[in-house]
């Protein structure tokens, strides 16, 4: 088995291998592979074609036959106030004769340490199998509440501004963005992404039947919700972003003046926002509230993160992490840290304080759940939990980008 980067004219078989394992009608079939490679590089429309050369591929012994393949995104992402190169794994396919037979294992074992030399803080997937990526040092992470709401029992608003909708002759892009990149600086893992990702802007509404509001205070671009409105079905918040309560409220208001024609709205946002502080009717089945995983995340850099991480108040803990496929990240490190100063990092010999997995320090260290080592068989606690919670804890983290 070979495993390698694809070539240009490999794009297109890399494609319909994506194609057939998640089922569905590949986009350029009928072209040769060279008009393939051609029109992504003329017109791509997301950073998947931008960085098509980021694609891994196993290959039989002949060089030629493409057994599996899936892509590293070069996303860039928030961690803890730093903007940090994050590889997002997408298209993991593998033709049905080849698969059980190690071709997506083997393909990360060389992309995992490639994503190391590139300088990549985290690496990001949305799985089919958290059992299957954890072999991989990935482990779940940001967690989406997806609420739906009664409209007819919601409360009159308190929405002063106004709202635009985004069509053609309308162009609100700049005002999204701004919407997006103010809610993405509270975020671990949110993907600050570029000017392909923002493609949508460009349809006509009237088109897609997919309508994007824009809510505004005093000038100020607060909010902004892409509304799919179907007869006789729940109001669909395909897009949603705020960054403050009065961007939120702005957002209900408007769906509010739908109540005429649908009885629920359903809206996806990070788990951390609680609406029943302003949604006081839970009775009458007027609100439900749903948790979904949203992913898994990868420490790619232990000693970078480390000395990114936003910490607790001030002291020292030594961290022993076991890493089985970038052997950078296998050791023990004594971080020091204290407010107003940058975090401290070596490597020591020092008995540890602390001793977990890489997917056990990758969701800790970015803040997916608490240090609790009775629910966390991976982690040994050596030290006063206290000091270990200084440096993992609960932080805000969410994801919008699909990939």
């Amino acid at each position: 088995m070979i495993i390698r980067k694809i070539r240009e004219n490999e794009l297109k078989r890399s494609a319909q291998l994506s194609a057939l394992a998640f089922e569905y009608p590949m986009e350029g079939a009928e072209q040769s592979p060279e008009d393939f490679i051609r029109e992504v590089r003329e017109r791509p429309r997301s950073l998947e074609d931008l960085r098509w050369d980021s694609r891994w591929a196993a290959f039989e012994d002949d060089d030629r036959t493409m057994m599996a393949t899936f892509c590293v995104l070069p996303w860039r992402a928030n961690f803890d106030g730093h903007e940090v190169g994050m590889g997002g794994i997408g298209g993991v396919a593998t033709l049905p004769q080849y698969r059980r037979g190690g071709a997506i294992r083997r393909c990360f074992e060389a992309a995992l340490p490639d994503m190391y030399a590139r300088g990549m803080t985290l690496s990001y997937l949305y799985p089919f199998s958290n059992a299957f990526y954890r072999r991989f040092g990935y482990e779940l992470a940001c967690d989406e509440a997806r609420w739906r709401v009664k409209l007819s029992l919601l409360p009159a608003m308190d929405a002063p501004g106004r709202w635009a909708m985004q069509e053609k002759g309308a162009d609100l892009t700049a005002d999204i963005r701004a919407i997006d990149a103010a809610r993405n600086r509270r975020y671990n893992c949110a993907v600050l992404a570029g000017d392909t990702e923002y493609g949508w802007t460009g349809e006509d509404p009237f088109v897609t039947r997919n309508y994007t509001f824009v809510y505004y205070e005093g000038g100020a671009p607060l909010s902004y919700v892409t509304i799919q409105a179907r007869p006789h079905e729940d109001l669909r918040c395909l897009r949603l972003g705020f960054h403050d309560r009065r961007g939120l409220m702005g957002v209900l208001a408007l769906l509010k003046r739908y109540a005429a024609d649908h009885e629920h709205a359903l809206l996806p946002m990070p788990a951390d926002i609680d609406l029943q502080g302003i949604l006081p009717e839970y009775s009458l089945g007027g609100v439900e509230r749903t948790i979904v995983q949203r992913g898994m995340v990868r420490a790619v850099n232990v000693e970078r993160t480390l000395a990114l991480a936003r910490m607790r108040g001030e002291g020292t803990l030594v961290i022993r992490v076991s890493d089985g496929q970038i052997p950078e990240n296998d050791g023990t490190f004594e971080i020091a840290f204290a407010p107003g100063t940058e975090n401290g990092i070596r490597r020591t010999d020092a008995a540890a304080d602390v001793a977990l997995t890489i997917q056990d320090f990758s969701r800790l260290i970015v803040g997916c759940c608490d240090l609790d080592p009775e629910w966390l068989p991976g982690v040994k606690v050596h030290c006063d939990l206290e000091k270990a919670r200084k440096v993992f804890h609960r932080k805000p983290n969410y994801i919008a980008q699909r990939f």
